[in-house]
């Protein structure tokens, strides 16, 4: 069987939420495999992207990605799905993410007796009929990004518009942080940081907060945000391992200066990154707040918790055979 992923948008979370299927799948002694057969040049995505895709699910395929502007005439199409169908014989499911802006006399080559499709709905009050009707064999719809205290909204209003056209909610992701995190290594380039302590796995933040003096250990505000990041001074050594000792993400730290030696210790025996940017506390929290889209969906902590709110809500056995 192949399932086509599509979206109703960019950024709809299409990629991680076809890595947790594959992980789900594989977890069941499914054999699958995820790929993306076209990516687009104009955006993040590049001929590597199915290298991540391997690496992150610990796939081993000879398979490449086209670039869309490859996808020229007819004969090109054919040889894609021809590769495609090859897969379909060696896996039983095949999982396939559909570009965004991919054009129909392209994706219309995709169908047959053996595919579904799935679309990822980014949480929206208004339904996209345009969405689900240029999608052929749709069979499931996603909502993911569904804010807090939603969820009634797509059981009283979105379900009886979508039961209307034979079409069932498949599963429903709420927003989580932990799903949109960026990465230690991610912000360390952002900032053009350097390590000064580094660890072997690239952690995972969630949140940031400012390194400040507290009348106690700090435990209550460091411990207040998930996963935090702590923007702090390079030569304040108190603050520094008061937030150490409450396990943080990592220490950003200020200034263009080491931090003292026990310091570094202690991070390194906790192992807790940290990383030293040359500008100072405000600046870097003012450059922090700039940031957007840097996160992605390699990460194995993202697809293992999605992979686990999806397998809640679905029989993934029962799914692929009917």
């Amino acid at each position: 069987m192949i399932i086509y992923f599509y979206s109703n948008k960019k950024k709809a979370g299409k990629s991680l939420i076809l890595s947790a299927f594959s992980l789900l799948l594989s977890n069941n002694k499914i054999k699958n495999i995820a790929i993306k057969p076209i990516f687009n040049n104009s955006s993040k995505d590049d001929i590597n992207t199915q290298a991540h895709l391997n690496k992150i699910l610990n796939q081993k395929t000879s398979f490449e990605s086209k670039a869309i502007t490859d996808m020229k005439s007819k004969k090109d199409i054919f040889n894609l799905m021809s590769e495609i169908n090859n897969l379909d014989k060696k896996y039983k499911i095949v999982l396939v993410e559909v570009d965004q802006e991919i054009k129909s006399n392209i994706t219309k080559e995709f169908y047959n007796n053996n595919t579904k499709s799935i679309l990822i709905n980014e949480f929206s009050t208004r339904l996209s009929y345009k969405s689900i009707n240029e999608i052929k064999n749709l069979q499931w719809i996603i909502y993911n990004k569904i804010p807090k205290y939603r969820s009634t909204y797509i059981k009283s209003k979105l379900e009886p518009k979508l039961n209307k056209q034979n079409l069932n909610i498949l599963a429903e992701i709420p927003e989580i942080r932990t799903l949109n995190a960026i990465t230690v290594d991610q912000i360390k380039n952002y900032l053009k940081a350097e390590y000064i302590v580094r660890k072997e796995e690239d952690s995972l933040i969630e949140n940031f907060l400012i390194g400040t003096p507290a009348m106690d250990s700090g435990k209550e505000y460091y411990k207040s945000q998930t996963n935090p990041a702590v923007i702090v001074r390079a030569d304040r050594p108190d603050i520094q391992m008061a937030a150490l000792f409450q396990d943080v993400s990592c220490l950003i730290v200020t200034g263009d200066s080491i931090p003292a030696e026990y310091t570094i210790y202690e991070a390194t025996e906790r192992e807790i990154p940290i990383i030293g940017v040359k500008s100072n506390t405000i600046e870097t929290a003012n450059n922090i707040n700039k940031v957007s889209d840097i996160s992605n969906p390699y990460h194995n902590q993202k697809v293992e918790k999605l992979s686990k709110l999806i397998s809640d809500q679905i029989d993934i056995k029962k799914l692929i055979s009917t």
